[in-house]
């Protein structure tokens, strides 16, 4: 499973930086159930899903929907 930015579709990884809806500047620490984990400064675990993060998920699968494989 990748995570990618909706603004630049740039690939998402442990320690990136993320903004979530609230405008709150959060540091990326996991996908989990659906959800992506991040920490906020005050050291605060925030839950949302990928899209309050404006993220995507994105299956490193994809040829079981007849798409091309990423290759990831």
């Amino acid at each position: 499973m990748q995570i990618k930015r909706l603004l630049d579709d740039r690939v998402v990884v442990t320690g990136d930086k993320l903004i979530n809806s609230q405008g709150e500047h959060c540091e990326f620490v996991e996908h989990a159930n659906g959800q992506l984990v991040a920490v906020s400064p005050e050291g605060k675990k925030i839950k949302s899903s990928p899209h309050e993060f404006g993220c995507y998920l994105l299956s490193t699968d994809r040829t079981d929907r007849g798409l091309a494989s990423s290759g990831n």
